[in-house]
């Protein structure tokens, strides 16, 4: 079976590291796999992620400098489409989703394509989190919805994410299987940075500032954490629009000698080594990839109970969950785990087991491999995901 991987992508974030873990896997299993990256400028930033998919003999195309309606990019996805003669296509992210809906639509009427959901709309999440009151009034929504008339089948990583395409009307039943995230990439594809570990106690956050990854909710926390204990360090790892907002929400606090902006870390697991546990303040995530990272490390994790961390989270065995955008509770949350050094310590080992039993990339692409096989033979895709 020949399938295509197809996403909008500049650089190595969740989602492509999902793909670095599947497709060399898939590969293995003895498919044929190729992988399709689309940007609307160059995409310097990939090369990392190419380079590796090549060392595992698997063959990268890339379209570059075209606007996102661009009619020369439709041409060239359709050459590409004819010429590989693909069994299955994988769209990722909704720009993938939309392109190859469209091909589909207007000249491949027999393209067979799978798509996978590794979030909603952000902006929508961030303001609305998981209510489904005003999906209808959100432009993404209905972009998704011509979408999936076009897809044969669509796989979420989060069962909120599953909730929000069923729920909100987006995706039939039939057409759609929640299949999470396993991890065994041990050795980060990206070390092209060293991260220099600071000495002393610190916690660790790691993802973009944007506002649904709810930086503004841990730092309101951290004036409360800080209190009790003073010289306790808080590390963001990460870039996005919203960092200079949030460097002067820090200053206003007084916070700046123990809030620490990393800037972008391409390889946080030093970081993650050496941290007492990790911090997700997030509303909402399609899955939370940090939450696997550090269980490969056996550090416990302080997560609002919100999806997908209360989805992966087991309250008081692997970690504890604050009330959804509480900065207090957070903070007595934070408190507590630092207080108790020996069930922090318990509960990363808890973590640990879950990775290597249940989110493991074995179990992953067993499901994933039910549903190509469906696909490619024309038949009803299993539904029911793998008991945990």
């Amino acid at each position: 079976m020949k399938i295509l991987f197809v996403q909008k992508m500049n650089g190595i974030s969740g989602s492509e590291l999902y793909a670095l873990q599947i497709m060399p896997e898939l590969k293995r299993r003895g498919y044929d796999i190729e992988m399709l990256i689309i940007y609307p400028v160059t995409g310097y930033n990939n090369k990392r992620f190419i380079e590796y998919l090549a060392e595992h003999g698997i063959r990268t195309h890339e379209i570059y400098n075209h606007g996102a309606l661009s009619p020369l990019l439709f041409y060239k996805i359709n050459r590409l489409l004819k010429k590989g003669r693909y069994d299955i296509v994988q769209t990722n992210l909704v720009h993938a989703d939309t392109w190859l809906s469209i091909v589909k639509f207007l000249w491949r009427r027999k393209l067979k394509i799978v798509s996978v959901k590794h979030g909603y709309h952000p902006a929508y999440q961030a303001r609305h989190g998981f209510d489904l009151t005003y999906l209808k009034r959100d432009p993404y929504y209905w972009i998704q919805k011509f979408a999936s008339r076009q897809v044969n089948f669509n796989i979420t990583i989060s069962k909120g994410l599953y909730k929000v395409y069923v729920e909100g009307g987006i995706v039939k039943r039939q057409y759609i299987r929640n299949i999470y995230y396993g991890l065994t990439l041990e050795k980060p594809v990206d070390q092209s940075s060293a991260v220099q570990v600071p000495g002393g106690d610190f916690l660790l956050m790691t993802g973009r500032l944007v506002p649904f990854k709810g930086h503004k909710y841990l730092i309101e926390a951290w004036k409360k954490v800080h209190a009790a204990f003073p010289s306790l360090k808080m590390l963001l790892a990460g870039d996005g629009n919203i960092k200079d907002q949030l460097i002067q929400q820090v200053n206003d606090a007084g916070l700046q000698d123990v809030i620490i902006f990393m800037g972008h870390v391409p390889d946080p697991h030093p970081l993650m080594e050496k941290c007492l546990f990790t911090v997700v303040s997030s509303v909402w995530e399609g899955f939370g990839l940090i939450l696997l990272e550090s269980w490969l490390h056996k550090k416990a994790i302080v997560a609002f109970d919100a999806p997908a961390m209360n989805e992966v989270i087991t309250e008081g065995k692997t970690g504890l969950l604050a009330k959804p955008m509480d900065p207090d509770d957070l903070a007595e949350k934070i408190i507590y785990m630092v207080k108790n050094h020996d069930i922090a310590v318990q509960m990363g080992d808890n973590g640990w087991q879950e990775l290597h039993t249940y989110f493991t990339l074995k179990r992953m692409t067993d499901e994933t491999e039910e549903v190509y096989k469906a696909i490619y033979a024309g038949e009803p895709v299993p539904l029911n995901e793998m008991p945990r």
